[in-house]
């Protein structure tokens, strides 16, 4: 029995068209459906009602894509994403960033490999490796342990934004940077969050936020 495709389309994100992507041209030979080539500036123009859209991301080229377009984690909410050229396990806060990840391949992964796993996800399925489900279940069983937790909370204005720049995923040093504080201070609004919230680490607040706060 054949298995449907959902009419959903593939696109590659790249900040230059002219440039060749030999790496890509030879996964997209390995495919059955083509590969579009879109511009981060282009997410913007997408029509926010077409679903089953699919977003190949080169992990590697990400800093140059966020320097460009910062906005672009928001953007790119209306698509399921996959990630490829992955140089080690992520962490927890980063992979929450990307959404809807449907896939994910490390730089070791062969082209036939991230093929047959990108088809596989055309047909609907997922492709993430143990440690990165496992990660991404840890994660959305705290969001149902804290659940019940009351949304009034006796947060401070300062507090919330902490909160804020830890749903981005910024470390320490970027929130401390962002609001113009000393790390220390944003050590010192980590541990009241952490205890007003009764939870125990950055993970935990995140999905706090995320079931709590509104965006």
């Amino acid at each position: 029995m054949k298995v449907s495709r959902y009419t959903r389309t593939l696109h590659f994100l790249c900040l230059d068209l002219e440039q060749s992507h030999l790496y890509i041209n030879e996964i997209e030979n390995l495919l059955s459906i083509p590969m579009y080539r879109m511009p981060p500036g282009e997410i913007m123009c997408i029509n926010k009602k077409q679903s089953n859209r699919i977003l190949l991301v080169d992990y590697k080229q990400l800093p140059d894509l966020f320097q460009a377009f910062p906005n672009l984690a928001v953007l790119w909410k209306n698509f399921e994403i996959i990630l490829f050229n992955v140089e080690k396990p992520l962490q927890t806060q980063e992979i929450i960033r990307f959404g809807h990840l449907k896939g994910l391949f490390y730089c070791s992964d062969t082209k036939p490999k991230i093929a047959e796993g990108i088809t596989r996800i055309i047909n609907g399925e997922n492709w993430l490796p143990r440690k990165i489900t496992s990660q991404l279940l840890f994660y959305y069983r705290n969001i149902v342990n804290i659940s019940t937790c009351p949304v009034t909370v006796d947060l401070t204005i300062r507090e919330l934004q902490v909160i804020r720049c830890l749903q981005t995923g910024a470390s320490n040093t970027q929130i401390a940077e962002d609001l113009f504080i000393s790390e220390f201070t944003v050590k010192s609004h980590l541990y009241q969050i952490f205890r007003k919230l009764a939870v125990k680490n950055r993970v935990q607040a995140i999905a706090w936020a995320n079931q709590n706060l509104i965006s």
